[in-house]
């Protein structure tokens, strides 16, 4: 996937606009992956990505080594959405607050500790639920984890292992069940 990463981004560089989006539609899912595990189900997250992109397109001309770009691109777009949730904490949480957010009955009906799980991936920390959102939400293999966070394959499996042991910690019930096997 490098090389062909690599050959659209110098695309682009040249003047193509539409190779641009042939990489942005390559790595789109990854993209909503990491700006989910920080923002969560905000509607946000598209205007998190918007900016992002936007950004990736400006600066794509510093990118170092085209093959990198899915990872490169995760980095701009978790910078993003960290921006986003910083300068948007205080609104977003009174609007909360004023909505009452209740969670939707059928969704408790269809799994009873969905509801618990999203409060105890609230409770752990941001690295944690962004590398359980990349691992179980995007399906990437360890290797594309490495890449998009900017890791060794251990220190991926390190966290991993960490986030499971939090949320174990904070859902005991879970550790009743069988953990997926890894990839």
């Amino acid at each position: 996937m490098g090389e062909v990463d690599a050959q659209l981004v110098q695309r682009v560089l040249d003047g193509d606009r539409s190779a641009f989006e042939t990489l942005l539609s390559m790595h789109a899912l990854r993209a909503r992956t990491v700006a989910r595990s920080i923002l969560g189900d905000d509607p946000a997250v598209d205007d998190a990505l918007q900016e992002a992109f936007v950004r990736a397109y400006d600066h794509l001309g510093q990118l170092g080594e085209p093959s990198t770009f899915p990872a490169w691109l995760s980095t701009i777009v978790r910078n993003e959405a960290v921006t986003w949730l910083r300068r948007n904490a205080r609104v977003r949480n009174v609007g909360i607050e004023m909505a009452g957010e209740q969670p939707h009955q059928e969704a408790r009906a269809e799994n009873p500790h969905l509801e618990e799980l999203r409060t105890a991936l609230s409770k752990i920390s941001r690295q944690y639920r962004e590398i359980l959102a990349l691992k179980y939400e995007a399906n990437l293999n360890y290797d594309q984890i490495a890449e998009t966070l900017g890791l060794s394959q251990a220190n991926v499996e390190k966290r991993l292992y960490r986030a499971r042991q939090a949320l174990l910690a904070l859902m005991p019930e879970l550790g009743e069940r069988p953990i997926p096997p890894e990839s």
